[in-house]
């Protein structure tokens, strides 16, 4: 990671909360430098992640001792994020040795700045292993009923979450009192196919009894069983139910302490992860149509967890359950994915890579081959979250959501609304009307009524 090496000028990662970021501002012509130790001496697949908006092919040279691996990378459109695969191997020695990374503009008038998320090594043999059993495409869901759906909402009810007035309540009493029918019926009058149901976010919950969080943090379920009524009560609807998962955040150290978060061998951490995640999977079959995992990059990816072994747990119980692992606007972390979260964008092309007839498929760029998604705030945040308030007015305009809308569905781009939710499970009404009457107004423009 450039957030763990010597970086040029003294820059630092952006590191927020527990999220190891990329170092911002890298100058072109710069260096970074890493110590590291070498478990297995030998020739090493190499790649480069970065960003850009220098308009000039660069040099690329990750170094180590005598011997060295380069590429030229073609200039980036839009500065996007590039996994870039050097054509060279680089022979490491077993032992400690120092990793160099170097980035030069081929024209010597370039200049410009960069962003270095990290280098990654990989033995050839490894590589070529997964590439051609194409491991990652095997596990990989038909996303057809995601896009028949049209559109979701997306909801962020937490342990955090605010009612309209007064003090909340217990975290369990909450669970308890959620009005499902309510919600439910509000849900169907926007039109939306699907909800993502947030579970753990800022700190470790999950709305019903679950034996494995109760092993590894007594204290965090609910006797009642929230996500099997939201399940079958929206099913009624015609509605498919997914799940949002976060790893876990600063603002819960008690979590963090049990689950061994912060341990540098972070096998405890995934194992505790898989055992959440597949015994939930498990129970609810296919009345669980997803997972939505925050910060696949920001926060699962400098721990090297097993890619492939969350993806199997993650589908436990539904081979056919999608799932993503949120990269934000970085790179992805994984192939063993099936969607892209698209967190924040409002660009149903995303960003050219995506045209009429890709069939909802991303055809380059850091998501080629992912199910396009994209998850907006509707409102003011993520979740309701401050005592004795209103939640605010959408900050799109009826129009503006309905043309959003119809230019997704045209490209097949999947799109998640994200509502503010009051702890008793209630939307806002004037969110609700608006979204209705977008949706509406969005297939008549579709039908040229």
């Amino acid at each position: 990671m450039a957030a763990d090496g010597r970086n040029p000028d003294g820059l630092k990662a952006w590191i927020d909360d527990h999220r190891r970021l990329q170092v911002k501002n890298w100058p072109l012509g710069g260096e970074t430098t890493w110590d590291v130790r070498v478990a297995d001496a030998g020739d090493y697949a190499t790649n480069v992640l970065f960003s850009h908006s220098v308009p000039n092919a660069l040099r690329v040279i990750v170094a180590a001792g005598e011997s060295q691996a380069a590429g030229i990378s073609e200039p980036i459109r839009n500065g996007e994020w590039r996994r870039f695969r050097l054509p060279e191997t680089l022979k490491l020695a077993q032992g400690k040795q120092t990793v160099s990374l170097r980035i030069t503009a081929i024209d010597d008038t370039a200049g410009g700045k960069i962003e270095i998320l990290s280098v990654e090594l990989v033995k050839p043999a490894v590589r070529d292993r997964l590439r051609d059993e194409s491991q990652a495409m095997k596990n990989r869901a038909d996303t057809d009923w995601f896009r028949k759906a049209g559109f979701g909402l997306m909801v962020h009810w937490t342990s955090r979450c605010m009612p309209r007035s007064g003090p909340p309540k217990p975290y369990a009493e909450a669970v308890r009192d959620f009005d499902v029918k309510a919600f439910a019926d509000q849900v169907a009058a926007t039109g939306a196919g699907f909800v993502t149901f947030t579970t753990s976010h800022s700190q470790m919950y999950f709305p019903a009894p679950l034996t494995s969080l109760d092993r590894i943090l007594p204290g965090r379920t609910a006797d009642r069983d929230l996500v099997a009524d939201l399940a079958e009560t929206l099913g009624q609807r015609g509605i498919r139910l997914m799940l949002y998962y976060h790893d876990g955040a600063s603002s819960d150290p008690a979590w963090q302490r049990a689950s061994g978060f912060w341990e540098t061998d972070s096998s405890t951490f995934w194992n505790h992860w898989m055992e959440v995640i597949a015994e939930v999977g498990d129970r609810y079959q296919d009345r669980l149509a997803g997972w939505w995992f925050d910060d696949g990059t920001a926060g699962y990816y400098y721990r090297n967890p097993p890619w492939q072994r969350l993806a199997v747990a993650a589908k436990a119980g539904n081979p056919r359950r999608i799932i993503c692992f949120n990269p934000w606007t970085l790179p992805s972390a994984t192939d063993f994915q099936d969607f892209a979260a698209g967190e924040g964008s409002r660009d149903p092309s995303a960003r050219g890579w995506l045209k009429p007839g890709d069939g909802g498929r991303i055809s380059g760029g850091a998501y080629e081959g992912l199910q396009a998604s994209a998850a907006v705030v509707m409102e003011s945040d993520w979740i309701h979250g401050k005592r004795d308030t209103e939640i605010p007015k959408p900050r799109i305009t009826a129009d503006e959501l309905a043309e959003l809308l119809r230019r997704s569905r045209d490209l097949q781009n999947v799109l998640m609304l994200n509502c503010e939710i009051y702890q008793d499970g209630t939307l806002s009404a004037p969110t609700v009307e608006l979204i209705r009457e977008a949706n509406e107004a969005s297939r008549e423009s579709r039908s040229g009524k």
